[in-house]
């Protein structure tokens, strides 16, 4: 929770990147970019952790992972999921190896857990992220679509 501080502008610039190219789906919150409530229940959480990599200025990327166990259903057995829920690394370190090794932490996380999969949502108009992630070894398994029916009543 000390980190608290330096966490929430890695946050902003996560937040600000999909304002920037989804406005009408995201907006700038009332206060910090994440409660402190929110990040210490994260941080404190049986099934939670956030990984934090830092330089001598202080944290420069950071990784929330969330396990959850998706119940079984008449077509598909239990299954124990990692959900990569956030990843970010601040610009200007971008493509140095940061967002590498929080996956590397992710995915050490996810296997002591005994997950299956590590898994991630990531926007269509992020193609940076798509490609990172797609290079780590990641493949879409379900694409999700949706058509704007704004104004259009």
């Amino acid at each position: 929770m000390a980190d608290y501080p330096q966490l929430c502008p890695l946050f902003e610039e996560l937040d600000r990147h999909h304002r920037e190219a989804r406005p009408a789906q995201f907006r700038a919150p009332d206060g910090p970019a994440r409660s402190e409530g929110l990040i210490r229940g994260l941080i404190e959480g049986r099934d939670s952790t956030i990984l934090v990599a830092c330089r001598r200025e202080g944290p420069v990327g950071l990784a929330v992972l969330i396990e959850r166990q998706v119940p079984p259903s008449m077509v598909r057995p239990p299954r124990r999921i990692v959900e990569v829920d956030n990843l970010v690394v601040t610009v200007v370190c971008r493509g140095q190896g940061i967002g590498t090794a929080l996956l590397r932490a992710a995915e050490t996380w996810a296997r002591e857990r005994r997950a299956e999969t590590l898994e991630l949502g990531v926007h269509e108009f992020n193609a940076g992220a798509v490609g990172f992630y797609q290079s780590w070894g990641m493949e879409t398994d379900l694409r999700r679509m949706r058509k704007s029916l704004a104004g259009g009543w």
